[in-house]
């Protein structure tokens, strides 16, 4: 079955969320810090008046984030770049990635290895230049979790 995502990268590896969940994507610009918070929360940014809790995917995938040495780019502003707002449990989180690579279609979804345990990890496409791991956003934080980052924010 094919599926329309948003494909992005963290350090060298490439995933997908499907396009149905993301909100909205945008440059990352000020992130509130939040105190005592989980290590993957990176803080809260606004959205046209509206606050929304931040997660590192770097931090909740078990990722080192890897500097960048490519010619022509800055190593320190390749790290979470952009911030795709999405949908999960019914509230609005946004999720710290790399960089955007594209929307497309994904074919040829296999499910990963059975070595793979992770609840978020819905599939792979191996394509002829490279890999993607498409994602399961509702795994990726559990519902009590998504409450705890709620009650964090005041309406």
């Amino acid at each position: 079955m094919a599926v329309q995502v948003v494909v992005f990268s963290l350090g060298q590896e490439e995933y997908a969320m499907p396009i149905d969940v993301v909100r909205e994507i945008t440059r990352l610009g000020e992130v509130g810090i939040i105190p005592n918070a989980p290590s993957y929360v990176c803080g809260l940014i606004t959205i046209r008046g509206v606050a929304i809790p931040l997660i590192d995917l770097h931090v909740r995938f078990g990722i080192d984030p890897i500097k960048m040495t490519t010619e022509g780019s800055d190593s320190q502003d390749d790290q979470n770049t952009f911030a795709l707002i999405t949908e999960v449990h019914g509230n609005h989180v946004g999720f710290a990635v790399d960089q955007l690579r594209e929307v497309r279609i994904l074919e040829n979804i296999v499910p990963p290895p059975s070595l793979v345990t992770d609840p978020f990890i819905a599939g792979v496409v191996n394509l002829p230049d490279r890999i993607i791991i498409k994602l399961i956003p509702e795994q990726i934080l559990e519902s009590d979790e998504v409450k705890e980052l709620g009650q964090l924010i005041s309406h």
